[in-house]
């Protein structure tokens, strides 16, 4: 779905890796319109992009961003804080990319540890599945975010960003980059911004910059240095809602809960690194990364209402976390040898890649504040609590491999790859000795494409993984423990038909298996049998005399096979994903309506399940979104004025997510903003 710059905030399905799932903070700018929300791009955006050829191809400025525009399909893509697509960070065929570890920034293996990324560092994002996944040196099964970092070119730019939205919301953006010296360039970027979600907070506050240096002492070297912070906080947080599983959970509207005065989430996260690429010969070149993200997280205090009932009574829990602090470093060495015979190229790769992470966790004290209802008053005084001992988990990878891919121009493709993962997992909780998890599987991948004629393609593939599940939810014994990585596996097939015209066409079908993580009878959080997703997913680009069009849709099927019993839980339908998702986006900038543009934007889905044993499920949601924009030179200085409006009907609706948190639709609002390149 299209956004405004910057963006609604998204789903809160994604919870801070320092601590027990919670009211998440900002994350990354997605498109999926099946969220309840949107991401709080306004902060944070995602960094994006692939492994790019210098010198570094021009970035366009924040008064040229348009993602209908730019993207490619309909699968995801996002650039500044706007962002189209079925797809997203946090949602790619109903699992979490993100989560899963498949971040790739420009192309490298990527490890965060938190959810979102300082958007001063980032540009654009584009989520690899499919026939996109074809350009991928070692793909993924739960799909890729291909992420780019904002490279500075040399050429001495300015660019001033300001909005001013529903609920008092206030954003003010100030960029520049220029030439240092003869080889060196550097981009800075500052971002404050202020009620940002009201949904969420009534209150908060975030201040982001960040720094990107472009050194190129040789025509064959270029070396990225960056970093980054984001200070901010919120008040007067909005509770937490989440269902038993037994009985559907009531409408909502986010706005009405109350909120008390001494719920309050701070957050301080950094993040840091520098590539390498290198072209060693004709033949033979280098590309490498080191990148560390660190995040601290303050004492939290966050209302719960916990077993939402149709009537709208719960058990409303306040839930105090301590101060958590976590760090991952990550990166990769990738060799690449690629030779070019006439319309015949080859390309070897062998990579060596890791993370070393380590994350506290736990240590919550939660005090019963008896039964209460959605709507009811918060407390006005502070309950006494006390807090414990904190959990560790330290995780480190080590993969090793290679990727060997023939292509013919006009004919098609073929490529194979293996990796060796070498993992480990430590566990340390207080008062127990540490328990510790290892494995060091093969993992292989397949893929082709073959070119039927000029203007059709048949791809398929089949890929190995090893990837994370999600956190242990709140109301979980051992609450916010990660699961031991597990093998996942992935199997899609599909056609692209693109005849001249500026029209493409995208029909694929995939498979997609992996441990299924729930509460067993004694509520903890542990593999309980497997998950497979089975789905078809669609995309229609068409861009002709200034109108864009990108629609699409994904149908999903997902099963669960369950081996230890889950209370309450006998439908084969997991709580979580979406069936049916359908987005139509279409940006209209004809000549003849020049200097103005129009932007359409609407976005179906379905209900998925909203008890565990599939008696009931959720109401579909449609949402419909209209964007006006100004666009002409001023003294020189390229101006975009953009007014845009979501969820215009105001239309209402709940996601349950996998670990029983219900999600409202937010409501209508409205964006203003102003940009100015000079």
């Amino acid at each position: 779905m299209p956004t405004p710059w910057p963006a609604w905030p998204e789903s809160r399905t994604f919870h801070s890796p320092a601590r027990a799932p919670r009211r998440a903070r900002p994350v990354a700018p997605r498109s999926d319109a099946r969220a309840a929300g949107l991401v709080r791009a306004i902060l944070l955006g995602s960094l994006s992009g692939s492994v790019g050829l210098w010198p570094a191809a021009t970035l366009a400025q924040r008064a040229d961003q348009n993602a209908v525009t730019s993207a490619e399909d309909a699968f995801g893509t996002q650039t500044g804080t706007q962002s189209v697509g079925l797809y997203s960070l946090n949602d790619a065929r109903g699992f979490n990319p993100q989560q899963a570890g498949n971040l790739r920034l420009e192309g490298l293996y990527y490890n965060q540890t938190a959810p979102y990324i300082n958007q001063c560092l980032v540009r654009d994002t584009t989520m690899r599945v499919g026939i996109a996944a074809q350009s991928v040196a070692f793909p993924a099964p739960t799909g890729v975010a291909d992420l780019r970092l904002a490279v500075p070119d040399g050429k001495p730019r300015v660019s001033a960003v300001g909005n001013y939205g529903s609920f008092g919301e206030v954003g003010a953006l100030l960029e520049g980059e220029t030439r240092l010296t003869g080889s060196l360039s550097g981009l800075g970027c500052v971002n404050y911004n202020r009620n940002f979600f009201h949904d969420e907070a009534r209150s908060s506050t975030n201040l982001s910059g960040g720094g990107v240096l472009a050194w190129r002492p040789a025509e064959a070297t270029e070396i990225l240095p960056f970093w980054g912070v984001q200070d901010g906080h919120d008040h007067n947080v909005v509770p937490v809602v989440y269902t038993d599983g037994v009985l559907p959970p009531p409408e909502f509207a986010n706005h009405r809960l109350a909120s008390a005065p001494y719920t309050v989430q701070n957050w301080r996260l950094t993040s840091g690194g520098v590539l390498l690429r290198q072209t060693l010969s004709p033949t033979w070149s280098l590309t490498a990364g080191l990148f560390q993200s660190r995040e601290h997280d303050g004492l939290t205090f966050l209302d719960e209402f916990l077993s939402v009932l149709p009537d709208r009574s719960a058990d409303h829990t306040l839930d105090i976390a301590p101060a958590l602090d976590s760090q991952v470093t990550s990166g990769e060495v990738r060799l690449t040898r690629r030779t070019v015979e006439g319309p015949h190229s080859r390309r070897l790769e062998f990579a060596l890649r890791g993370r070393a992470a380590y994350r506290e966790y736990g240590g919550d004290a939660l005090v019963d504040l008896g039964p209460s209802t959605l709507y009811a008053p918060a407390p006005a005084v502070l309950p006494a609590y006390a807090t414990s001992a904190v959990s560790r988990d330290t995780t480190r990878q080590l993969d090793a491999g290679f990727s060997y891919e023939e292509r013919w121009t006009g004919r098609g493709s073929v490529a194979l790859g293996l990796l060796r993962t070498h993992y480990r997992r430590t566990i340390e909780d207080p008062g127990s000795l540490p328990e510790t998890d290892t494995t060091a599987p093969w993992l292989g991948s397949a893929r082709f494409t073959a070119n039927v004629s000029g203007e059709l393609t048949v791809y398929g593939s089949y890929l190995q993984g090893l990837e994370d599940a999600q956190l242990a939810p709140t109301t979980a014994t051992n609450r916010g423990q990660p699961p031991p990585a597990t093998r996942t596996h992935q199997a899609d097939a599909g056609l692209r038909y693109a005849p001249a015209g500026g029209l493409s066409l995208i029909l694929g079908v995939f498979e997609i298996d992996k441990s299924y993580f729930n509460l067993d009878d004694r509520s903890l959080y542990t593999r309980l049998g497997s998950l497979r997703h089975r789905g078809v997913e669609s995309s229609a680009t068409y861009a002709v005399n200034g109108f864009t069009l990108v629609a699409g849709g994904v149908w999903l099927r997902p099963h669960v096979e369950r081996t230890i019993p889950e209370p309450g839980a006998t439908g084969t339908l997991p709580l979580g994903p979406t069936p049916l998702t359908l987005t139509f986006n279409l940006d209209a900038a004809p000549a003849s309506l020049k200097p103005f543009a129009l932007q359409l934007t609407a976005n179906r889905r379905s209900g998925g399940a909203a008890t565990a044993d599939n008696r009931y499920l959720l109401a579909p949601v449609t949402t419909v979104g209209l964007g006006l924009r100004y666009e002409a030179k001023w003294a020189g200085r390229a101006v975009t004025v953009r007014l845009d409006a979501q969820n215009l009907t105001n239309a209402t609706g709940l996601r349950v997510t996998g670990v029983d948190q219900v999600l409202a639709e937010p409501s209508r609002r409205y964006l203003l903003g102003v940009a100015v390149d000079n």
